[in-house]
């Protein structure tokens, strides 16, 4: 290069460069005001940091005032943590010879969570829900409530300490599609029992043709009753009376004597449905559309949040 032509500048080059090429100098000349790259040498430009929320506040591994102030700070949107409130029994408390109908329940806390997760055998589940009815359940004993009772006791628990809604299956019996269910338990119906609801009761035999006073199972006799055979066995333990007769002896060699059809009617009468928490709900199943009825039922996430 010339010495002339090192004197001139950047600009009076390009514009004699595009002289020589035919283009007009007047278009002006475009400089990139960065140098281009290909597309796969381009950097991503990282994510810009998260807002920080103006509601969540600065952890701190001190804190001033004691233990029981700063629980009561993070538990205060929780409602009603121990606190026991009314039930009303599906029996009106007809059932028991002392009752205003009423028991009060509490939400489970840490200490009943961490018994029920704890359970490792099948045949550690009874003596568990014992255990939980008795912390958790003030107004009546274990052992007295009747079964109707005690199961509706155990959705209203489930209720209050894990949520409404409680999620089953139900296999469609026209299609054998698994349906996932969403139950809410408030809106269960439940039957409760009648103004002239009284215990103990009186039937009489067809065959017989004998009177039979009795009462319903009570959650004592739950092991009595855990399939057709034990139940049959122990019909005599809930009757008080035979005719003339209370004896156990008797009782139990007359059911042994009279006929089936006896048995029947006693065991029909012993199980009816006078009140509770409907048992079964009706659904639609989603893949053929049948409508269909399933029980609900006691599965691995009653006690869990659905």
């Amino acid at each position: 290069m010339t010495q002339p032509e090192k004197e001139k500048s950047l600009i009076e080059l390009a514009k004699e460069h595009m002289e020589k090429a035919g283009a007009s100098p007047e278009q002006g000349v475009d400089i990139p005001e960065q140098p281009a790259a290909s597309p796969e040498r381009l950097v991503k430009a990282p994510d810009p940091a998260p807002v920080k929320e103006e509601n969540i506040p600065v952890a701190s591994e001190v804190f001033d005032g004691t233990v029981s102030d700063a629980i009561g700070d993070l538990l205060s949107k929780v409602e009603d943590t121990g606190d026991f409130r009314p039930v009303e029994l599906p029996s009106r408390g007809k059932a028991y010879v002392e009752s205003d109908g009423f028991v009060h329940i509490r939400p489970f806390t840490y200490k009943e969570e961490k018994r029920l997760r704890s359970i490792k055998k099948s045949s550690h589940a009874m003596s568990t829900i014992r255990t939980l009815v008795e912390s958790c359940v003030k107004g009546i004993e274990y052992d007295a409530m009747t079964l109707e009772d005690k199961n509706y006791i155990l959705f209203k628990l489930r209720q209050i300490s894990y949520g409404d809604e409680y999620v089953i299956q139900a296999e469609c019996p026209h299609c054998d599609t698994n349906n996932s269910l969403t139950l809410e338990i408030s809106k269960v119906p439940v039957k409760y029992a009648a103004d002239d609801y009284k215990e103990p009761f009186t039937i009489t035999l067809p065959d017989s043709q004998q009177p039979v006073v009795f009462i319903t199972p009570r959650c004592n006799d739950e092991h009595l009753i855990t399939d057709a055979a034990a139940l049959t066995e122990n019909l005599w333990r809930w009757m008080i009376s035979v005719g003339k007769y209370k004896d156990e002896r008797i009782k139990k060699e007359f059911l042994k004597k009279t006929t089936v059809r006896d048995l029947s009617y006693f065991r029909e009468h012993l199980l009816e449905d006078r009140y509770g928490m409907k048992s079964e709900v009706v659904y639609q199943c989603q893949s053929c559309g049948e409508d269909n009825e399933t029980l609900i039922p006691f599965n691995e996430g009653f006690f869990s949040a659905s």
